[in-house]
C-alpha cells in the first residue's frame, strides 16, 4: 500500500509524516524493527526502536534505509527535528510515532493494513484465512485501546480480540456464544442504545450507564452506503476519550476490505443453500434427492412450511432496512433450527419462508412453541410479522403445495382486520376464508364487473346518499336475521324490513331466492376485500 494511504488510515494522532517525499507515493510492502545485524529491504517501513532521532546514528540509519529502497523510517515523536534534512536529500520519508502507541502495536497495525490491501478478494484461500480477520481485531484493539468484537450484518461474531484487557460477563458470553446474549439484544433494542449505530452509520455510538457493563464504543462498517458489519470496543484500563472515537472511525475504514471478503464467502455459501431451498419450495429443484442430501433433509419423516409475512409497502430500500432483514433472517434461522438443525429459512420478496423437518405427531404444537418467542423478540426490534403454519406433508414432492397454502394464509391474515389479532394463523383458524379465496380470485381482478342489481344499488346510493348496499351486506352476513342485522345497523326491525323491500324494488333483486343471495353475497365480499365498496359509496 502507498505510504500516503497508510498515514491517512492511521491518522496523525498515531503516526504523522515529518518529512514525506514524493507525496508519499512510496509503496510499503512490510514493516521491520531496526536491527544493525539485519539488512533493510526495499519497500520496508523501518521502525527505529531505541534510536534517538537527534543522535548521529539516526542519520546513518536514514541513509542506509534510502540506499536499500525503504519506504520510510519511523522515529518516536520528540521535539528534536532529527535527520529530516538528510531524509529529503536521500529521498526517503521520515515518520513520527505517537508516544502512547507501542512499537508492537504499530507492527500489528501496519501488517494488518498491508494484508487488507494486498489480499485478493477472489482467492478462496484468502477469503477463508481466519488469521486475517483476527489480525484485524488485534489491530483495532491496539488502535482504540480495548477488547474488540467484530460482527457481521446478522450480528454474529466474526472475530474478536481481548489483548489482555479485562472483560465483563456480557463480552465473555458474546465471544463464547458467537453472538450477543438474547436478553441483552432485547435490552439494547428496547433502550435504543447500542443499535443506534444502524440509524447513525457515520457516527460512533457510546453505550454506557449499564451496571456490570463496561462502556462500549460502537460503529458500523460500511462501503458505498452498504452496511457490512459492526465493531464494538469495550473500555480497557483507560476511559475512552475523543481520540478513541476518532481511532474507531479509522478502524471502521480499515475493516472494509476484510468484511467484503467475509461477506463474499458467506454470501456465496448462503446463495447456494438459498437456491436449493427455493427449488424445493417452488418445485423447480433439478434433483430433489441431491438437493435434500445437500441440505440435510434426506430421510426425514415429514415437513412443515411456515411463512412470516410483513407489509411490503412498509419496507424501505435502505442500508438500515437491509441490516434489519439480515437480523430477522438470522433470528428466525436460529429459532427454527432449534426444532431441527436441518431447518432452513430464506427471504423471498417480503416473506420469510421456513422449511422445517418434523414428524407429523405434534408438529403444530412444536412449531408454535418456537414461533411465539420469535415473534415477541421481533416485536421488540420493531418488526411486526404474521406467521402462517401450513399443513404437515409427508415428503419433498408435497412441499410446493404446502408453500402455496402458506401464501394463501398470509394473504388472508394480512388483509383481514378481523384476523389481525392472530399472530400465528393455521388452516383451522382461517378455513372459511381459504374456501372462498379461489372463488374471489375467479370472479375478482381488474376485469371484475358486478351484476346489474348491485350496480343499480351502488348508483342509487351515490345519487341519493343512501346506504342500501351496506344494509344488504349486513343482512346477508347475519344469515337473514332481521333482529341481529337491525341491531348492527342501529335500526328498528320494521325500518330494516322496509329498507329490504325498497332495495329489492330499486335493484330488482329477490332476496328470498337463495341462489341470488349466494351470488350477490360473493360479489359483495369481493368488493369488500378489494376495498372497492368503501370507495364506491358515500
Amino acid at each position: 500500500m502507498k505510504l500516503s494511504d497508510l498515514l491517512a488510515t492511521l491518522g496523525s494522532e498515531q503516526l504523522h509524516g515529518e518529512a514525506v517525499v514524493r507525496e508519499g507515493a512510496a509503496v510499503v510492502s512490510d514493516v521491520t524493527i531496526h536491527d544493525p545485524q539485519s539488512p533493510v529491504e526495499r519497500g520496508q517501513l523501518v521502525l527505529a526502536v531505541g534510536v534517538d532521532a537527534g543522535a548521529p546514528a539516526a542519520g546513518d540509519l536514514v541513509a542506509k534505509a534510502a540506499e536499500a529502497g525503504a519506504a520510510a523510517v519511523a522515529f518516536r515523536a520528540t521535539n528534536d527535528p532529527g535527520p529530516a534534512q538528510t531524509a529529503r536529500e536521500c529521498g526517503v520519508s521520515i515518520l513520527r510515532v505517537a508516544p502512547r502507541l507501542g512499537w508492537a502495536q504499530l507492527v500489528i497495525l501496519v501488517r494488518t493494513l498491508i494484508s487488507a490491501t494486498a489480499a485478493d478478494p477472489e482467492s478462496r484461500s484468502e477469503r477463508l484465512a481466519p488469521s486475517n480477520v483476527y489480525g484485524l481485531a488485534d489491530a483495532i484493539a491496539a488502535l482504540v485501546g480495548g477488547s474488540v468484537v467484530l460482527y457481521d450484518r446478522a450480528h454474529q461474531v466474526v472475530a474478536y480480540s481481548v489483548q489482555g484487557y479485562e472483560i465483563d460477563s456480557v463480552r465473555r458470553d458474546t465471544i463464547l456464544g458467537r453472538r450477543t446474549p438474547d436478553q441483552w439484544i432485547e435490552r439494547f433494542t428496547a433502550d435504543r442504545s447500542a443499535y443506534e449505530t444502524f440509524r447513525r452509520p457515520d457516527s460512533v455510538v457510546r453505550v454506557e450507564g449499564y451496571p456490570g457493563l463496561r462502556t462500549r464504543l460502537r460503529v458500523v462498517i460500511s462501503s458505498e452506503g452498504e452496511i457490512l458489519g459492526e465493531i464494538s470496543v469495550a473500555e480497557g484500563q483507560y476511559a475512552f476519550g475523543r481520540e478513541a472515537e476518532a481511532a474507531l472511525l479509522r478502524a471502521a475504514r480499515l475493516a472494509v476490505p476484510f468484511m467484503l471478503r467475509h461477506r463474499l464467502v458467506e454470501d456465496t455459501d448462503r446463495a447456494t443453500r438459498t437456491r436449493m431451498l427455493r427449488g424445493l419450495l417452488y418445485g423447480d429443484a433439478a434433483s430433489e434427492r441431491h438437493v435434500a442430501a445437500e441440505l440435510g433433509l434426506e430421510g426425514q419423516a415429514g415437513f412443515a412450511v411456515v411463512g412470516f409475512g410483513r407489509n411490503a409497502a412498509s419496507s424501505r430500500a435502505s442500508a438500515g432496512a437491509k441490516v434489519l432483514e439480515e437480523r430477522v433472517l438470522r433470528l428466525l434461522s436460529l429459532q427454527m433450527s432449534s426444532i431441527d438443525p436441518a431447518a432452513g429459512v430464506l427471504l423471498d420478496g417480503s416473506t420469510y419462508y421456513a422449511l422445517i423437518p418434523t414428524p407429523g405427531d405434534g408438529a403444530h404444537a412444536r412449531i408454535v412453541r418456537r414461533v411465539k418467542p420469535s415473534l415477541n423478540q421481533l416485536e421488540h426490534m420493531g418488526v411486526a410479522l404474521h406467521a402462517a403454519i401450513g399443513s404437515w406433508v409427508p415428503d419433498l414432492a408435497a412441499i410446493p403445495a404446502a408453500r402455496r397454502l402458506v401464501d394463501d394464509l398470509l394473504h388472508v391474515a394480512m388483509r383481514d382486520t378481523r384476523s389481525a389479532a392472530h399472530r400465528i394463523v393455521t388452516v383451522e383458524d382461517l378455513w372459511p376464508e381459504l374456501v372462498l379465496l379461489p372463488v374471489e380470485r375467479a370472479i375478482g381482478g381488474p376485469d371484475f364487473t358486478i351484476c346489474a342489481q348491485l350496480r343499480r344499488l351502488l348508483e342509487h346510493d351515490q345519487r341519493h346518499r343512501t346506504d342500501y348496499l351496506r344494509t344488504l351486506r349486513v343482512y346477508l352476513e347475519e344469515f337473514g336475521s332481521v333482529s341481529k342485522a337491525s341491531e348492527r345497523l342501529v335500526l328498528h326491525p320494521n325500518t330494516l324490513r322496509h329498507r329490504l323491500q325498497r332495495l329489492g324494488e330499486i335493484s330488482g333483486l329477490d332476496i328470498g331466492d337463495h341462489t341470488q343471495r349466494l351470488a350477490v353475497g360473493v360479489q359483495l365480499r369481493v368488493l369488500e376485500v378489494e376495498g372497492r365498496e368503501g370507495a364506491s359509496t358515500p
